[in-house]
This record gives C-alpha cells, sequence and structure tokens, in this order.
C-alpha cells in the first residue's frame, strides 16, 4: 500500500516506502532523502555512511488511528581529523529531534494537552486523540517545555499571595497589570524574596499589593522609586472587618433593638393578617387564589388600551392572546377567582379538632376519616393537618405549638448592611436600620463614615482620605478607631488606591486560574513544575 504524501511531514526529506493498517494503527516504513548529514560537534557535512539502524517514532494521529513511523536512519564518519567525534548518528530538521520518540509536531499537540488539562485527565483524553500516553510522559513533557523570559510591557505590577498549602506554605504571584499576563511565581512570600525579584526588574513604576506588611517592605527595599497601591478590595475587607468587631461589642444594645423590631413585627403581622383574612376570606370559608402576575397585566392591558394602543400591539407587547386580551377590554375590574378544594377535608375539620383527636398519630386519624368517606390522598392530608394545627398553635401528641421566629442579623450582616446602598436594600432591612440609628445615635456615625469611606474611591480626591481618617478617630468605639490607625501606617499606599485606578483585581483572577491549575496535577505539582505549568499555560492564552 502507497504512502499517501499528505501524511508525512513536508518540512523532513522523507521517503515512504510502504504503508501497514492494523487495528487502531498506521505503520508507515520511510527512509531519509538526504545524501549527506552535519556532524553535531564540527558542523563539517559527510557523505560516508558507517552503518545504518531503525528508529521508530509516532506521529500525529490520522482519523483517529495512531501512525508509527519505521525510519531507517543512518550513521556517518565524520572526515574531520581534528574532531573528537569520529561517528555520528543522522541529522535531520526540527521535526525530528535527537533521541526523540515522537514528531515534533506530535509533541506540540501533547503539550497543548497537557497544559489546558494536566497529568490524570490529560492521559485520558491523549487516547481519545490518537497520541496516547501517560500522565508520567505528560507532566516529562511539561518540565522539558523551554523557560521563556516575561518582560514587563508598562511598568505596573500586581502582587498577592496564593496558598500551596493553605495555613502552612505560601507563595506569591506577579502579575502585568498592563498586559493581564503572569510574569513570575515565587517561592514564598518573604520581603527579601519579594525584594530581590524586583530588584532585577528597574522598569517597574507601579505596585499594586494587598496590605501584607513583608510586601510594603519588599518593594520598599526592591524598587524605592515605584508608586504603591493598596488594593481596594482588600481595604473595604479591613473595614467590613472593623465594623463586625464593632457590632460584637454591642450586644447590649443590639439585644434590645432586636426585641423592640420583634415586637413591633409581631404586632404588625397580627394587623396584617387580620385585614388580609377580612380581605380574602369574607364570609366564605374558602381560600381564594390572588395571582400577582395576571393582575399587572390586566393594569398593563387597561393602561395601554387608554393609551389607544391596538388589541393585537398590546398582545404582542405583553406575550398573551388577542383573546385575553379583548377579555381584559371588556371588564371594568379583574374578578379573583375563588379558591375550592379537591378534597373534602373541611368537613372532617369539626371531628379533628376535637380533643381526643389530638393526642392520636396522623395515620389513625386518616384511617379514622378515610372510613368516613374522606376522599383525599395520606399525603394532602398530612399537609393539610400541619397547617390546620400551625395556624390555631395547637399542640398534638407532646409536640409543642409553632411560634412566631425572632429576627435576627449577625455582626456580619450589620456591618454589609451599612455599607450597602439604602436604595438596594429591602424594606425589612430598611426599617431595623432606622430603629438601630435611633436607638444607638453612635452606630448611626459609623454607618455614617462607612458610606463616606466607599465614596471615597468613586470621587478620588487627594485630601479627602486625611480627613476621614481625622473623622473616624473621634468615634469612641476602639475597633473602628484602630482601623483609622492602620490606614495611617500604610498611608501613602492608601492615598494612591484612592487616587489611582490601579487595582489587584487581575491578580486574583490570576490566582484563581492558579488554584485550578495546582488541582489539576493531583498534589504532583511541585513549585518548579507548578511554575513551568502556569507561564507557559498564560503564555499559550495570549497568543490565542
Amino acid at each position: 500500500m502507497k504512502v499517501p504524501k499528505f501524511i508525512l511531514p513536508s518540512t523532513v526529506k522523507l521517503k515512504g516506502n510502504s504503508c501497514t493498517y492494523q487495528t487502531g494503527s498506521v505503520l508507515i516504513n520511510a527512509l531519509t532523502c538526504q545524501l549527506s548529514s552535519r556532524c553535531p560537534l564540527c558542523n563539517k557535512r559527510s557523505n560516508r555512511i558507517h552503518s545504518r539502524y531503525f528508529r521508530e517514532l509516532t506521529d500525529l494521529p490520522v482519523s483517529g488511528n495512531l501512525v508509527r513511523i519505521k525510519l531507517v536512519s543512518r550513521k556517518y564518519f565524520c572526515d574531520n581529523t581534528t574532531c573528537s567525534r569520529k561517528i555520528f548518528t543522522e541529522r535531520f530538521s526540527e521535526e525530528i529531534t535527537p533521541y526523540g520518540r515522537r514528531m515534533s509536531r506530535s509533541v506540540e499537540l501533547i503539550s497543548k494537552i497537557a497544559l489546558e488539562l494536566g497529568g490524570n485527565k490529560g492521559a485520558g483524553i491523549s487516547k481519545f486523540a490518537g497520541v496516547p500516553v501517560s500522565s508520567s510522559t505528560i507532566v516529562r513533557i511539561i518540565k522539558k517545555l523551554p523557560n521563556k523570559e516575561q518582560t514587563i510591557t508598562s511598568g505596573i505590577i500586581g502582587i498577592d499571595d496564593w496558598a500551596f498549602k493553605k495555613g502552612r506554605t505560601y507563595g506569591t504571584i506577579v502579575v502585568d497589570l498592563d498586559s493581564n499576563q503572569v510574569i513570575d511565581l515565587l517561592p514564598d512570600r518573604e520581603a527579601g524574596t519579594v525584594s530581590d525579584w524586583i530588584k532585577k526588574h528597574p522598569e517597574i513604576q507601579v505596585i499594586s499589593r494587598d496590605r501584607y506588611r513583608p510586601y510594603a517592605i519588599g518593594a520598599t527595599n526592591g524598587a524605592p522609586q515605584a508608586i504603591q497601591v493598596a488594593d481596594r478590595f482588600h481595604l473595604m475587607k479591613n473595614l467590613g472587618e472593623a465594623t463586625s468587631r464593632m457590632f460584637q461589642t454591642k450586644s447590649k444594645v443590639l439585644r434590645e433593638v432586636f426585641d423592640l423590631y420583634n415586637d413591633n413585627q409581631t404586632q404588625k403581622e397580627s394587623v396584617k393578617q387580620t385585614q388580609v383574612s377580612e380581605t380574602i376570606h369574607g364570609d366564605d370559608d374558602k381560600s381564594t387564589r390572588i395571582n400577582p402576575a395576571k393582575s399587572y397585566k390586566f393594569n398593563k392591558v387597561k393602561e395601554l388600551q387608554q393609551q389607544g394602543f391596538s388589541k393585537r400591539a398590546i398582545a404582542d407587547a405583553l406575550k398573551i392572546s388577542r383573546k385575553t386580551v379583548a377579555r381584559y377590554f371588556s371588564l371594568d375590574a379583574l374578578y379573583i377567582r375563588k379558591g375550592h378544594s379537591r378534597t373534602n377535608f373541611d368537613s372532617f375539620t369539626p371531628i379533628l379538632m376535637q380533643e381526643d383527636s389530638k393526642s392520636k398519630t396522623y395515620k389513625e386519624l386518616f384511617q379514622t376519616i378515610k372510613k368516613d368517606g374522606f376522599s383525599g390522598k395520606y399525603t394532602s392530608f398530612c399537609e393539610r393537618m400541619n397547617n390546620l394545627y400551625a395556624s390555631n398553635k395547637i399542640t398534638r401528641a407532646g409536640i409543642s405549638p409553632k411560634t412566631d421566629q425572632i429576627r435576627a442579623w449577625s455582626p456580619n450582616q450589620l456591618s454589609f448592611l451599612l455599607y450597602s446602598d439604602k436604595e438596594k436594600l429591602s424594606i425589612e432591612n430598611n426599617r431595623f436600620l432606622d430603629l438601630l440609628f435611633n436607638t444607638c445615635p453612635e452606630i448611626k456615625q459609623i454607618g455614617v463614615l462607612v458610606k463616606q469611606f466607599k465614596e471615597l474611591f468613586k470621587r478620588k480626591e487627594p485630601d479627602s482620605l486625611s480627613k476621614w481618617i481625622a473623622n473616624a478617630q473621634m468615634v469612641d468605639n476602639l475597633p473602628f478607631k484602630n482601623f483609622a490607625k492602620n490606614l495611617l501606617r500604610d498611608y501613602d499606599a492608601v492615598n494612591n488606591a484612592v487616587v489611582t485606578p490601579y487595582s489587584n483585581g487581575q491578580v486574583e483572577g490570576q490566582v484563581n486560574r492558579l488554584k485550578n491549575i495546582k488541582r489539576m496535577m493531583y498534589g504532583r505539582a511541585s513549585f518548579q513544575l507548578l511554575r513551568k505549568m502556569v507561564l507557559s499555560k498564560s503564555i499559550l492564552f495570549h497568543q490565542n
């Protein structure tokens, strides 16, 4: 069987003699068309053949079949008398590397699979791709990838730590904030390591970082001329932690506010339920069902009708049928349908509410009324009984009656309420905040300061931070005063976060990508291998 020309690489002078197909693989017998070869040591060309040997190579698959090339390779005499190598093996183009068992294009495919999927998953996918390899081979291929030096394009970098083993071992990631590309990984997060790396890159002008102290020291020692910027996300996180600790010191005040709020809510709910019951039920003991979506569409139809829109236009806009629109046109108001029970449960309610029935199980009660003509199933009976006992707060078989749930907010939830815009909060949360502020003016003052700190990053005024710190230090609360004091220790970096647009958002995204890569290696990723994976994958991503 002749060998198709497209199978063998065009960059290598090979001639296919025969092609044999076996189950799942194609074997090609080939030989070289070169008349001479150069010595790898002295680079002198020679055409004197010493001997021949067989060499088997794996190439890209064809139609999902593994392609193996059995190549007749030659050895040559080196005619250079000054050369220490007397016999050398024939050299080919870059497609066939010395001592290689795979064609370069096949290795490139496996490398891309390895960078995307890692060891075990990459080994599994490689079988379907027609280049089966083991997970160990994939790891070796990743290790052999060339080290490509990354360049900082704009002089603006972001640094952050990442956990190799959470709580024990940490490293540092360096990201170019202009190109959003990982520049390097450092084996730890010590000030000396960061400083030594920064000194090798004098082009750095801006360093965005979190408030970890060794990073501040390392950046100062490594590039004293660079502008340091504290990350806004970590600043807001520190603010939230300070307000949460503040609320922990106000437990007595919060308890009083919670009790007062829940008492008011209980009264309002009682009045509300009475009004709803009178409105919906009336003299009829059957429940009614109010459909808010239908009520909205009805009101919208009437509004568009007054504006002169046609039935077809209204139906298309509201995604309803023209018959429904015509019916709504003829109605002055939307009548509420009376609900109806699918079972005759209500007729047995007097029996079920007797004192002797409260001591019986649901199964016993169900069997009793089933004999008397109950038409429902046991599941629906249990549901109706739960609702009946809960609405009347009746104790059954030693089970305490259902009580009203007490609403309370944790310190973290309270700090979030202070941070959030009032327009985006629910009516319940706004009502609670008003009660909290009226009860404790100090918390109201801190709430104003939290909103002002949030606004600092929007206005970007140069002197706004110092004014805010001065106001915060006047608050009679230790956790909040400590937060303001800590801002002064790193004032320049925090102020740069206020007035400049730089942040560590891109760095946090790269840390998440790093975590995914670390997990793909199933614990086999040493630092050097992980670094090779991250840097190579970052280059591949930006090339695509």
